[in-house]
């Protein structure tokens, strides 16, 4: 039994940092769409410092014994990533770093001590200027200066589902460890990312909440004249200005690409990898939300052309909205 429980912890161990490496992908992928586009996001900034961290408290409950013992996690939040070209990976901060102080302020352990940090670190970036932080590393100090940068202020969250998905809220982008694995290759995981950072900056959840309104404003003018429209053009108006948004999150998020250094000249294949994954949705159906992977296909290679002209010749990568 001992065995058994010793390779348990084990198997225990390898999962929770199989999600840090995905965690650690999605971060770094995600860094230079958020940085470089933020002309594209309006007044949604935030001023960012690339630290990934976590402490006990935040771990699963059922898996802390484990991230104690062989991952050394303790109630303090240390750093699990540094995202690639961030301010802490040019400052020379370090993966198991555990934080000690934030400009000056102790950083809280024990419960919410992650949460709470992650609210400091807001604080601190949105005041400006430089941030001193102190870290423990082999149980000596050692003290780094961060300049933050600015950044779109979506947080990207991985969300722990074998599911295929991706999604955004108007303040994050969710993507799925199912979509992390279906991704081959980072160039597929970007168009993801830079879709779904496009939805939040065109602002289509709160358009489409309007959508549905109005949609609901026929359906109460129907119960007037005694018809029962269930729904219906609630439901019609959502759904054809989602297609619409869709393929507007497409297209901005073809500029978001090429904005961020992303080599585009493959990004439409991931729609013919999709369509082989769920052939269901090559023909599509009326009341689909989204457009079949044919015509995003042809979308984002317009798309791509487009901006290959511009880039040929010299113009600002500013999508033309429709």
């Amino acid at each position: 039994m001992e065995d058994v429980a010793g390779e348990r912890a084990k198997q225990e161990a390898l999962a929770i940092r199989t999600t840090w490496k995905r965690e650690a992908r999605l971060q770094d992928l995600s860094w230079p769409l958020l940085t470089r586009n933020t002309p594209l996001c309006s007044d949604d900034l935030r001023n960012r410092f690339g630290i990934v961290h976590t402490s006990l408290d935040a771990i699963e409950k059922r898996y802390r014994q484990t991230a104690r013992s062989e991952l050394l996690i303790g109630e303090r939040p240390q750093v699990i990533h540094v995202v690639k070209g961030s301010p802490a990976d040019l400052a020379g901060v370090n993966p198991y770093d555990v934080l000690i102080s934030v400009a000056g302020a102790e950083v809280a352990s024990g419960r919410d001590a992650s949460k709470k940090l992650a609210k400091r670190l807001d604080e601190v970036g949105a005041a400006g200027g430089s941030v001193s932080f102190a870290v423990e590393r082999r149980d000596q100090q050692h003290t780094f200066v961060l300049e933050p940068v600015a950044a779109c202020k979506y947080r990207v969250v991985l969300v722990p589902s074998d599911s295929l998905n991706a999604f955004a809220d108007g303040n994050n982008v969710y993507v799925t460890q199912g979509m992390i694995r279906f991704a081959e290759t980072d160039e597929d995981l970007q168009l993801g990312l830079a879709h779904e950072i496009a939805d939040n900056s065109e602002g289509h959840l709160d358009k489409q909440r309007g959508n549905a309104l109005l949609g609901g404003i026929f359906d109460v003018v129907a119960a007037v004249y005694g018809v029962n429209t269930q729904g219906a053009f609630s439901n019609m108006s959502t759904l054809m200005f989602s297609q619409d948004f869709e393929r507007e999150a497409d297209y901005v998020g073809m500029y978001m690409l090429a904005r961020a250094g992303v080599e585009t000249i493959e990004a439409a294949n991931f729609w013919r990898k999709m369509a082989a994954e769920y052939p269901a949705a090559i023909r599509g159906t009326f009341a689909s939300s989204h457009p079949v992977p044919a015509e995003r296909y042809t979308n984002i290679e317009a798309a791509h052309d487009e901006v290959e002209l511009k880039l040929a010749a010299g113009i600002e990568l500013v999508p033309e909205r429709k």
